[in-house]
């Protein structure tokens, strides 16, 4: 890989000096990133096809002592999985195959099986998409960027914090492929201006904001694909909302985070330099103050977090029937809010990667077939027989680190709802509250930033040509064996709210 540094580099010592002389950075300039040409391919992958398809038959005939529909679904389960593993197609199309073939099968009638296209999962991903769009669409993001430089105090260590804060925070609420979208080419501007020599400084700083992405997408329900779709695995079982999730997310993430920015720390030496942001904060002032529809927007984001905290509180006061308690309702009425405000036009809505629907639809899809056939009992109950000789907080760690290890793959929504219905069928057969097992699986399947490969926020930061894959993998395995020991530790010992 092309290094960006010179060709001879002085290593840093132990002890690294501080610089007396400021970097003097340059006004921000915004850029955006292309999409990757094969995103309008149909065919990502032709070498894998016939492996895939010769195990699914195999699958098919080596479960001949089974029922016809757990053969059935374990063939289109291996099918799937392998086109998800291989990326045989777009993992959006491979989604939408899920019902047809379920249909095919004879598993669910048509009705039934796009279902889960309507689950109020995928109007909550909706509402979270609508935001994020309208954050970039009035500059709230420019306004972020400079928040980012003035909250570090022009200090190294200060940028270092604040981006990976920043960036967590947004990954909290909106999707961390829109957050590190909208904060990757800012922060490569601060970074430009940095001497090749700090590019151990460069590497935390990109590194600390993949990691701080999936992170920060684990905290809330809007977060991250795979959090929806193990939520509403629980919801069919055991009521389950946003306050539920956040009640174990939030701990998760804030100790997750703290250890993850102490490894890094240690990991990558930043030199004691100060910044000089006079022309970047004149930038900043000739912004002006905000405007009127950058209030509103924030307005708007901040009373539906609000809402999805507090709606049935809000209910109960105001009499109202179950409506805004429901996560879904709430961010499909801030979308009209948005839209009938004038914040938002349909214009706005052709920027919006409206596929991802059918991944999620496709993977809550396959979880009930799993569950309807049998299929999640018979490997439940396979997986519950090893808790004969293992604790139950080992039990969530194993399911935590096979996430892991699947999530750095194939796509973090397709190993949720893989694994998801397992787990479930898991802790039934153990006679325990499926919670624990399936909070350990929504979580890890976010910690996807050990391969590039993972998730497309970490494949942006990894495309920036400044951290090798080696050093991707070999840091990114030592902070996720961290956070699947914090996952594993907080649903285990936090009682079942």
């Amino acid at each position: 890989m092309k290094d960006n540094g010179p060709k001879k580099r002085r290593a840093f010592p132990r002890r690294i000096p501080s610089l007396d002389i400021p970097l003097r950075i340059p006004e921000l300039e915004w850029t955006s990133f292309p999409e990757p040409k094969r995103y309008f391919t149909f065919f990502y992958s032709k070498k894998y096809i016939i492996l895939v398809l010769i195990l699914t038959l195999a699958t098919y005939l080596i479960t001949q002592g089974q029922s016809e529909p757990i053969r059935r679904v374990a063939a289109i389960f291996v099918l799937v999985a392998g086109c998800w593993l291989f990326e045989i197609f777009p993992i959006y199309i491979t989604g939408l195959m899920v019902p047809v073939l379920l249909t095919f099968a004879g598993i669910f009638k048509p009705a039934q099986a796009f279902e889960p296209f309507a689950h109020p999962v995928i109007f909550l991903l909706i509402g979270g998409l609508t935001l994020g769009q309208a954050v970039v669409k009035h500059g709230i993001d420019r306004r972020i960027a400079f928040s980012i430089l003035r909250y570090s105090m022009g200090k190294l260590e200060g940028v270092v914090i604040v981006s990976m804060l920043t960036t967590a925070f947004i990954s909290m609420w909106i999707s961390n492929t829109v957050a590190i979208a909208i904060l990757l080419p800012v922060v490569l501007t601060i970074l430009a201006s940095v001497p090749d020599d700090m590019l151990p400084f460069k590497r935390r700083v990109l590194f600390g904001m993949a990691v701080s992405a999936t992170l920060g997408g684990m905290a809330m329900l809007t977060g991250s694909t795979p959090n929806m779709i193990v939520a509403a695995l629980l919801e069919s079982r055991t009521p389950f909302g946003f306050l539920q999730w956040a009640y174990y997310g939030i701990p998760v993430v804030v100790l997750s985070l703290v250890s993850s920015y102490f490894i890094l720390k240690r990991l990558f030496r930043t030199p004691d330099a100060k910044l000089d942001l006079g022309r970047v904060m004149g930038q900043n002032r000739s912004e002006g103050p905000m405007g009127f529809s950058q209030k509103m927007v924030i307005a708007i984001f901040g009373f539906t977090i609000l809402l999805w905290f507090f709606g049935s509180q809000a209910e109960i006061f105001l009499g109202l029937p179950s409506s805004i308690s429901s996560a879904a309702i709430v961010s499909i009425l801030s979308v009209l809010v948005m839209f009938g405000s004038g914040l938002l036009d349909m214009k706005d809505l052709k920027s919006i990667h409206w596929e991802i629907m059918f991944l999620v639809g496709g993977g809550i899809l396959l979880g009930e077939a799993m569950v309807e056939s049998g299929l999640a009992g018979e490997i439940g109950g396979a997986v519950a027989s090893t808790s004969s000789f293992l604790p139950v907080v080992m039990m969530i760690l194993l399911f935590t680190l096979l996430t892991i290890a699947l999530t750095n793959f194939i796509s973090n929504s397709a190993t949720a709802a893989i694994l998801g219905p397992i787990a479930i069928a898991a802790s039934d057969s153990m006679g325990m509250n499926p919670i624990p097992f399936v909070m350990g699986i929504g979580l890890g399947a976010s910690v996807a930033f050990i391969t590039p490969v993972g998730t497309p926020s970490t494949a942006m930061v990894y495309s920036t040509g400044l951290i090798p894959k080696d050093m991707l993998i070999k840091y990114g395995l030592m902070i996720g064996i961290i956070v699947a020991l914090v996952i594993s530790i907080i649903t285990f010992i936090f009682p079942i709210p």
